[in-house]
């Protein structure tokens, strides 16, 4: 891959600069031209200072407790909640009334194993199950019945038994808690195209089975039911029987701690078990009126539009509901009270609605959009808070692509606050799925998981489980979400609403799929990769050991590619190569170097690409240069003459993070960069880069030692100061970390001098190279080419093995296993690979020039440079239009456990050979992978075949094959975004 960072480490030195900003996506720092800017810093800045989310949540939880939905600790909470918003300047503060058929209080639930030993039990009866009428007596019957036809064999065995339905899973070793699971997981099945019936909820199925059996179990005489609460450490979990009405349930039913539900499984393995249950509940004669508290900040200038933060104010009634949700409503009050405080004035209202009946299933919401259909059309959009006290790591947008790119600008200004991608992930339990199935862009977040397994439903969920910080963060998220979308031109856009599938559908399991022509092919391609593995491993062996580094204009380049045009040739492709020029080849010298003064102490040298060489050894003083700004030179002026400067002080550096957890306000690219490194006006920086070279060359410095990012003797390559296979004007070499490290304390201490020689043959003339271009022809519509693609040539320090050896051979491999399983796609696939992309994506960029009036009918580009490691998701360069799309591509990857892949990204990246099809509008994509060490291996000596992952590059071939076949099958070619100006997509790829 090439990231043309010519150090990785800074003071904000041009030169740095200008490497780290050709990475799109990183961290560059808030726009302060943006209009939102000042107002969501004011925003943020009242939550941080003086929130009073945690005063509030610590009364909700300890001064008014559980809020079982019919309470009268619900009622207290929605006039107390009220009564905050009032305080807090809202305005129209209500509470709204909604019914439901019974109240319910729980009473006493005790139970013990009686036979064949005796054991106490623990236990709480589940929400709106009926009492036991004294001592029950039984013996445990396990019902293993997955569909209604299973039920017919324990009919007339099951009268007073006490029933469990589940076979349970081990508590120990307990399963590892991902924090965030919720976000990082294979994509979901993408939804019907937009106007198509849904499909059925994943949900209706299973109720439909639980009520079936509830009635089956009534009519045999089941005693009581028990149910494995699932969760370690004697937690109980809890949900209620009573459905949406809540209607009394059909029998005692209750949730038994993890503990003891596994002694009864394991006694019951050896014999019979008989249990004793005694529970004591009571309903209300009558219907009661629950309400949702509402209350809002009038729109100055749209005020009939509106936006909506919301939560549940409802709780189960084992702990005290501070996670679920005291949390979610703790942040909307402190939204409130910011955005209040703020003085703001938003366009559109902010609404502010605290539900009831959520745990019962969204039933306050669903009875908000009940009563308020006449207005949903002016809702533009609508927030829940509803997963814990974890931060917020991102928003779930429930399949609302339309609104993507919108929600994107909405967040551009909250860099600070770390947030991951928008996910397009599908979620139906908090109350944002109400709103969703209107039409309304309903929201949730995502959120860190932080101990929400254990305190969900739980006796556990209190308020001292709740995290301060990541609360605040939360509020500060739904307040300035709130204000921004308030503030948008026009109303989020909408999906049209789905029609309902068939009553039947819902109420019975979902008929098995028809079958899938292309997702049988991908199954077959995904094989063939597998079972063609050992050749994958030998012909990276081959290119990396036998060939070995493929510097561009180099003789083993060539022979490279003559290598792999045989090996497309092999398969009985239609191949052969492209030509394109570079100026100069060149060959790299030695390079060596030592401190004279004031000790003599060794340098690790490497020549930087298309250096000239110093003419045999250069000494002379050392002079550490880094500047931010052009004036700054002038405090060199008249000190360089033969110097031998030394750009950039190290800085404090940080590794990459796994790429699906990177803040999207970052690039996620695997590689080391500078700590807390603020990027502006990167054409800018481009320009001062230049003029710092001529004044250096123009002041007589001799060359010029470039610091490695890479610790442990780890070198770094890159042009340095040559552009364009040009000679650079000065000669110039790489150091090793531990090298520049020590050059900069002794020039803290006092002069240092120094000799070096560099040295690097350069050709003078101009050299023929080539792109290796191969493809199976389309069947229906030859003329539109699907392109899957690496990058052949390398740096020359190791063996290109990952860099990007890996690339080149999956698409390959992927080219292989098309051909191998028959596959007669309907457009043209072609396999490509490019070189020259070391020193600035050169070759793409002259296939694209070659093949300019074909990009029209290139449907889409995807290619793998980064690594040895598994194929995550692949990167969809802000082509919003193509997302929706492309989710149906992948889902066979995602849905093969193998693979796992996670869902498309938007993100834009520069660095490789996609960005030059970007920028003339061709939908290009490039493969986000894991790290795999790719932060030391990267141009670096280190870039062996020792370090290549082979199950994750087979892996990668896999995705590249599936990508082809599927895109090539599609109905239409791959949507389109405007191409880019030449400027900017030179920005891209510097």
């Amino acid at each position: 891959m090439r990231i043309h960072r010519v150090v990785a480490v800074c003071m904000l030195a041009p030169l740095a600069i200008l490497a780290i900003a050709a990475r799109k996506g990183f961290a560059a720092p808030a726009d302060d031209t943006n209009p939102l800017a000042a107002a969501d810093a004011q925003i943020l800045g009242e939550v941080h200072d003086h929130s009073e989310a945690m005063q509030n949540l610590e009364y909700i939880s300890d001064s008014i407790g559980s809020r079982l939905t019919g309470s009268l600790q619900l009622k207290q909470a929605n006039e107390w909640t009220a009564e905050v918003m009032k305080k807090y300047g809202l305005v129209n503060v209500h509470l709204e009334p909604w019914t439901i058929a019974h109240s319910w209080t729980r009473g006493t639930a005790s139970a013990r194993i009686v036979a064949p030993t005796e054991h106490p039990l623990t236990i709480a009866s589940a929400g709106w199950a009926p009492g036991t009428n004294g001592p029950v007596r039984g013996p445990v019957v396990f019902f293993d019945a997955k569909s209604k036809e299973d039920f017919a064999k324990y009919k007339g065995k099951l009268k007073g038994a006490i029933v469990i339905a589940t076979e349970p899973q081990p508590l120990s070793p307990p399963r590892p808690e991902d924090a965030n699971a919720d976000y990082v997981r294979p994509m979901q099945t993408p939804p019907p195209p937009a106007g198509q019936p849904s499909a059925p909820s994943p949900f209706a199925a299973l109720i439909e089975l639980a009520r079936a059996r509830n009635e089956f179990f009534k009519a045999e005489g089941v005693a009581v039911v028990l149910r494995d609460s699932n969760k370690p450490h004697a937690l109980l979990n809890m949900t209620g029987v009573g459905g949406e009405k809540f209607d009394i349930g059909p029998i005692p039913n209750a949730f038994i701690t993890g503990e003891g539900y596994r002694m009864i499984w394991r006694l019951l393995k050896h014999g019979p078990v008989t249990v004793e249950v005694d529970m004591t509940n009571s309903f209300s004669g009558q219907a009661v009126e629950v309400y949702n508290t509402v209350g809002e900040i009038r729109g100055s200038e749209k005020p009939d539009e509106i936006v909506i933060l919301g939560a549940h104010l409802d709780s189960w009634d084992l702990g005290t509901g501070s996670t679920d949700n005291g949390t979610g409503s703790a942040a909307v009050l402190e939204a409130a009270r910011a955005l209040a405080k703020s003085g703001l004035k938003p366009k559109r209202t902010i609404r502010f609605v605290l539900f009831s009946g959520e745990e019962e299933g969204l039933v306050g919401s669903a009875k908000y959009v009940e009563a308020h259909a006449a207005d949903l059309d002016k809702v533009s959009a609508v927030l829940v808070h509803d997963t814990g006290t974890g931060r917020v790591l991102t928003l779930g947008l429930h399949d609302n692509y339309q609104a993507r790119e919108i929600v994107d600008r909405v967040l551009a200004p909250l860099g600070e606050l770390k947030l991951l991608e928008p996910s397009i992930a599908r979620a139906f339990g908090t109350d944002h799925a109400s709103f969703d199935e209107v039409g309304v862009p309903g929201f949730y977040c995502i959120q860190n998981m932080a101990e929400y397994a254990k305190t969900h439903h739980s006796q556990s969920d209190t308020f001292d489980k709740v995290w301060k910080d990541d609360l605040n963060q939360g509020a500060q998220v739904l307040a300035a979400w709130a204000y921004n979308t308030a503030e948008l031109t026009d109303m989020l856009p909408r999906r049209p609403v789905a029609p309902k599938p068939p009553q039947s559908q819902t109420q019975s399991a979902p008929p098995p799929p028809a079958p899938d022509p292309v997702a049988e092919v991908d199954g077959k391609l995904i094989a063939q990769v597998k079972a063609d593995q050992t050749q994958l491993q030998a012909d990276l062996s081959y290119l990396t050991d036998r060939i070995g580094p493929r510097l561009t204009g180099s003789p083993k380049l060539d022979q490279a590619s003559h290598w792999t045009l045989d090996q497309f040739k092999a398969l009985g492709l239609d191949a052969h190569l492209e030509p394109w020029v570079i100026a100069n080849g060149w060959t790299r010298g030695p390079a060596t170097g030592h401190v004279i003064a004031p000790s003599e102490q060794a340098l690790t040298l490497a020549s930087a690409g298309w250096s000239p060489s110093t003419n045999g050894a250069a000494r002379g003083p050392v002079v550490g240069v880094g500047i931010k700004k052009l004036d700054d030179l002038k405090q060199y002026a008249g000190k360089l003459k033969g110097a031998i400067v030394l750009l950039d002080r190290p800085g404090d550096t940080e590794g990459p993070a796994n790429p699906m957890l990177t803040p999207y306000a970052e690039s996620n690219l695997p590689l080391d960069h500078p700590k807390n490194m603020l990027l502006q006006d990167y054409r800018g920086r481009s320009r001062l880069l230049q003029d710092e070279v001529k004044f250096l060359k123009d002041e007589g410095a001799a060359a010029v030692l470039i610091a490695s990012e890479k610790w442990f003797g780890m070198m770094n390559m890159g042009t340095g100061m040559s552009r364009q296979y040009q000679p650079a004007p000065l000669p110039n070499a790489y150091m090793s970390r531990e090298s520049a490290t020590l050059l900069w304390r002794l020039l803290d201490a006092g002069p240092v001098e120094a000799e070096i020689n560099i040295q690097g043959t350069l050709t003078g003339k101009s050299v023929t190279v080539y792109n290796t271009v191969a493809e199976i022809k389309g069947t229906e519509k030859p003329d539109e080419v699907v392109i899957v693609g690496g990058h052949l040539d390398s740096w020359d320090l190791g063996t290109g093995a990952t860099d990007n050896g890996t690339g080149s051979i999956a698409v390959l491999a992927a080219a292989r296993a098309l051909v191998k399983s028959g596959v007669k796609p309907k457009r043209t696939i072609r396999f490509i690979l490019f070189t020259g992309e070391e020193q600035g994506l050169n070759g793409s960029r002259a296939y694209v020039a070659a093949h300019k009036e074909e990009m029209s009918k290139i449907s889409g580009v995807l290619v793998h440079d980064t690594g040895t490691g598994k194929v995550l998701t692949i990167g969809l360069m802000h082509n919003y239009g193509l997302r929706e799309t492309m989710g149906r591509v992948l889902y066979p990857l995602a849905n093969e456990k193998s693979i796992g892949l996670a869902e498309p990204s938007l993100r834009s990246e520069g660095g490789s050979d996609h960005v030059p099809f970007d920028a003339e509008g061709v939908p290009a994509s490039w493969c986000i992978q894991e790290v795999a060490n790719y932060e030391k291996d990267h141009h670096s000596q280190n870039d062996t075949l020792d370090r290549v992952k082979w199950d994750d590059l087979a892996e990668g071939a896999q995705v590249l094959a599936v990508y082809a076949y599927n895109v090539a099958q599609l109905p239409e070619m791959l949507p389109r975004k405007p191409a880019k100006l030449p400027n900017a997509a030179a920005s891209e790829t510097r």
